[in-house]
């Protein structure tokens, strides 16, 4: 008891651990399987990370998924506006005759126009 260090419980904490080690690097086939198995195990990440299918991937069709999405919406907007618009030039005809004077610049029989030219 006098050489060993003990901890609060009174066993010796790191001599398992120490053996356990001691054994891997000893056993030569069991230190191949370990650097077998660890290379398996990154070469697993890799193709996890960097697959056609893997987290990059996934990552970068998402982003495009963001940003149709987004597209998307912006058409849906329009078509609603164009919808409305048709909608009007079917139904309104306030505002027929509206785009009629503005646009084409047609007036009703008997009115006078004024043109006032801008100065620069």
């Amino acid at each position: 008891m006098h050489g060993a260090p003990m901890t609060s419980s009174g066993m010796d904490s790191e001599a398992p651990l120490s053996g356990v080690i001691r054994q891997i690097f000893t056993t030569p086939w069991l230190c191949i399987a370990l650097i077998l198995s660890g290379i398996f195990i990154l070469g697993m990440m890799a193709l996890a990370i960097q697959n056609e299918k893997g987290f990059l991937a996934m990552w970068e069709k998402q982003h495009e998924l963001a940003v149709l999405e987004s597209d998307l919406a912006d058409v849906e907007a329009v078509n609603a506006e164009l919808h409305g618009e048709i909608w009007r030039l079917l139904n309104d005809l306030e505002y027929i005759e509206k785009i009629a004077r503005e646009e084409l610049r047609l007036v009703r029989p008997g009115e006078v126009v004024f043109e006032f030219a801008d100065e620069p």
